[in-house]
């Protein structure tokens, strides 16, 4: 196994609503020193949910993307609050942002969002046996959800809009999670 650089020291650079930034001297194997900045999270957790409307159709948002200034489609997601698991966060979200609840969230992976710079991660839940349900979001404008075949996966992750990676990727955990839960059902 490889070993980790050692941390020489590390201090606090400035923070945001959001954000830390904080600056770390690391030592290498070699001796070598490098200061490196990191991004670290203040402890906010997130969730990100593939809902299904059956076995092929799934939900995605179109909203306001202040990153990259459009309008982007993407799957619900949203911050954990304190004392809420990530399934119970999926379906606060769900209902804020689609406006339907799930009988049934199952996890399916946590992942690391840009690790050489951010502390960051999200938990990936698919969402099944959907039921409309609302609840009052924080968001600006109204979201606008539109239903998908995981058929045109590949063409929507190719296209203009569907850009957001962590969406991407949850995507293809959901199709190919399905997948996997059919085989494995009894004839």
């Amino acid at each position: 196994m490889r070993q980790k650089p050692i941390v020489v020291s590390e201090q606090l650079v400035t923070n945001s609503r959001f954000f830390y930034v904080q600056e770390r001297l690391l030592r290498f194997r070699s001796g070598e020193e490098l200061t490196i900045e990191r991004l670290l999270d203040g402890g906010h957790r997130s969730v990100l949910v593939v809902p299904m409307l059956d076995d092929d159709r799934f939900i995605m948002i179109r909203e306001y993307a202040a990153g990259v200034h459009s309008f982007v489609l993407n799957l619900p997601m949203g911050g954990i609050d304190k004392g809420e698991s990530a399934e119970q966060a999926a379906n606060r979200e769900l209902q804020e942002e689609i406006g339907y609840r799930a009988k049934t969230i199952t996890f399916l992976q946590t992942l690391s969002l840009v690790p050489s710079h951010l502390q960051q991660t999200i938990d990936v839940c698919i969402a099944q046996g959907l039921e409309p349900s609302s609840g009052e979001g924080d968001e600006f404008e109204p979201i606008v959800s539109h239903s998908y075949s995981m058929q045109d996966l590949l063409r929507l992750a190719t296209g203009d809009d569907f850009t957001e990676a962590r969406s991407i990727a949850a995507a293809y955990l959901g199709r190919d999670w399905l997948a996997q839960q059919k085989q494995n059902l009894p004839a």
